[in-house]
């Protein structure tokens, strides 16, 4: 007789069942697994939430006097929180309804998940009263500020539990755009969670490699003064633009790396990924860098282009080592033509050529450590 099919869920019980058979106990169950519609809810409700953070994060930059918690902006942030939240309530309910007691009831991958909806229920909590006593932050301090480090860890296991999920799923190894569009969304989520919190070093915000008459506004606003009056700030500026292009490398590059690991992705995934976070960060000073996010897309195009010719992975380790070591050399690359052809390039070869020939080595760093030589087992005495 042939397996019933789940009226639920639309699959036969026998491969995922979601209501116990008689005298089974629960903790025997494998976990439920979410269908791919299911993870893509997930993804657009967080897609809810991060919009409202950057939302939020645009009016801190822009309007002034912001000295209350209860803003239109924080408004959009925390409905975003509450949807999600309530969906990922809703699925675990929705498997305890169905005979799912404990962890039985939480969906493959969604356990630090849930734990995030506590951390960030807690850190929210702890951001109005931290308002309260202490008033509204500003600038780095904003960034820094504990409550929202609470939100940030709450935010990040959230966005991150569709890939949690993929990762463990029987799947295939070369899914298409579509059926990997949940796991490129949830990537591209959390590096520009990331990218959001370490904004005061990203060359989408900050001119980087520019001459500074060029951004004087831009400078005076944020506090600094011409280098002729402030000894060593061309100097300071030249460090924090190296800074901030290393780091750039580092966010953008370690998600592609990732997804090597267990996927060959669908062309079209890096060029996504750059491109949307590049302009979601750019957005909050209004785009005033938009040539910086037009060179993302350009070094996007460039690896997708560079796995599609050589289809990296851990069993082609050359491949691999290459698309690590020449991604970031593309995206620094780019950003230095952008801002050649754009505005003018300030610094001299050795500052420009140095930064992405790290770049380069901070790619194959990271390879090392994603995917590390294979040892070999030790002699036998």
């Amino acid at each position: 007789m042939p397996p019933s099919t789940n009226p639920v869920l639309g699959r036969r019980a026998s491969s995922n069942p979601q209501v116990l058979p008689a005298g089974r106990p629960a903790a025997a169950a494998p976990r439920p697994r979410l269908r791919p519609h299911q993870e893509l809810v997930t993804v657009l409700l967080a897609t809810w939430l991060i919009v409202g953070l950057f939302v939020d994060g645009w009016a801190h930059d822009n309007v002034p006097e912001l000295e209350t918690f209860f803003t239109p902006w924080h408004a959009v942030f925390y409905s975003g929180f509450a949807a999600t939240a309530g969906w990922m309530a809703w699925l675990v309910g929705r498997n305890r309804c169905l005979g799912r007691r404990g962890l039985a009831a939480v969906p493959v991958g969604y356990g630090l998940g849930l734990a995030g909806v506590g951390i960030f229920a807690v850190g929210g909590a702890g951001d109005a009263t931290w308002h309260a006593v202490f008033g509204i932050e500003a600038d780095v301090a904003a960034l820094l500020s504990p409550t929202h480090l609470l939100l940030f860890t709450g935010i990040l296991l959230i966005l991150t539990s569709p890939l949690r999920a993929a990762w463990t799923a029987d799947e295939p190894t070369a899914p298409g755009f579509r059926a990997f569009l949940p796991v490129t969304l949830a990537l591209t989520l959390t590096m520009a969670l990331v990218g959001f919190f370490f904004q005061y070093l990203s060359p989408f915000l900050q001119p980087t490699a520019i001459p500074y008459a060029r951004f004087a506004a831009f400078w005076a606003e944020h506090g600094l003064v011409d280098p002729a009056v402030q000894p060593g700030l061309a100097q300071e500026l030249e460090i924090r633009g190296i800074a901030a292009l290393l780091l750039t490398s580092l966010l953008f590059v370690a998600p592609v790396l990732l997804v090597l690991r267990r996927w060959q992705p669908p062309f079209g995934l890096v060029t996504f990924l750059f491109g949307a976070v590049a302009a979601l960060l750019g957005a909050q000073h209004n785009l005033e860098l938009w040539p910086a996010v037009v060179a993302a897309v350009a070094a996007g195009l460039a690896g997708d282009l560079l796995i599609w010719a050589w289809r990296p992975s851990p069993a082609r380790l050359g491949a691999y080592r290459a698309v690590a070591a020449l991604l970031p050399a593309a995206l620094l690359g780019s950003y230095f033509v952008a801002v050649a052809v754009a505005f003018t390039l300030a610094w001299p070869p050795e500052l420009w050529a140095g930064t992405i020939f790290y770049g380069t080595l901070i790619g194959l760093a990271l390879s090392l450590l994603m995917v590390p030589r294979p040892t070999r087992p030790p002699a036998s005495q």
